[in-house]
């Protein structure tokens, strides 16, 4: 998508724990990039997150490094710190309005799975997510269907909510996978980028 000097910067937020980043996630962000005409993605790990086990989660300064390494050589990717550093639980809601005053001329598009939109409603403040963001929502197996289009369509009758459909291709990692093939010893090569791989291996995470 061609960009137009004269309209707001659009920024991509791919939010989550990283716990590790994946070429899941990568794929994932160059393609809200290049089909949404973005000008930037910025991965933002999660601080303490109020909806998952903390004693599971690597420390977020070694999510960090391993985020700096993924996205390393990509001048449209870069990784913020900005809910790692907050004191106390981190709230989607809360994160989209501080951007939004930081920079007015800034559009934020907050980048998410299909999953996850099934139950984005049970998040702390729905509505105000909506007023602060336009979601993307990457289809599983590629494609919307029905499911999709029903959620879609109750979400923006009832929040007045901004959704984009991602054709993305649906790349079956998680990084619940890649912690239980290093339990097991195998490889994940391939699953994750070659420097991060490194890193995991150097400093024994995940075992």
């Amino acid at each position: 998508m061609k960009k137009n000097e004269n309209r707001k910067k659009r920024t991509g937020i791919i939010g989550g724990t990283f716990n590790p980043v994946h070429i899941g996630h990568l794929i994932l962000a160059e393609n809200a990039y290049d089909s949404l005409g973005l000008d930037k993605v910025i991965f933002m790990p999660t601080g303490k997150s109020y909806l998952k086990d903390p004693s599971k989660i690597l420390p977020s300064q070694a999510r960090i490094e391993l985020l700096n390494a993924a996205v390393s050589g990509n001048d449209h990717f870069s990784v913020s710190e900005y809910e790692t550093k907050k004191i106390g639980n981190t709230y989607t809601f809360e994160t989209l309005m501080e951007l939004n005053l930081i920079d007015e001329n800034e559009e934020l598009y907050f980048i998410i799975g299909e999953d996850s939109v099934y139950n984005i409603e049970s998040w702390r403040e729905p509505k105000l997510i909506f007023e602060n963001c336009v979601l993307v929502v990457a289809p599983r197996d590629h494609e919307p269907d029905e499911k999709l289009f029903a959620i879609k369509a109750h979400l923006e009758e009832t929040y007045n909510a901004r959704i984009e459909l991602l054709d993305a291709p649906d790349i079956d990692i998680s990084s619940s996978m890649i912690r239980e093939r290093i339990k097991k010893g195998k490889s994940i090569r391939y699953y994750v980028p070659e420097a991060v791989e490194k890193i995991i291996y150097e400093h024994g995470y995940y075992r």
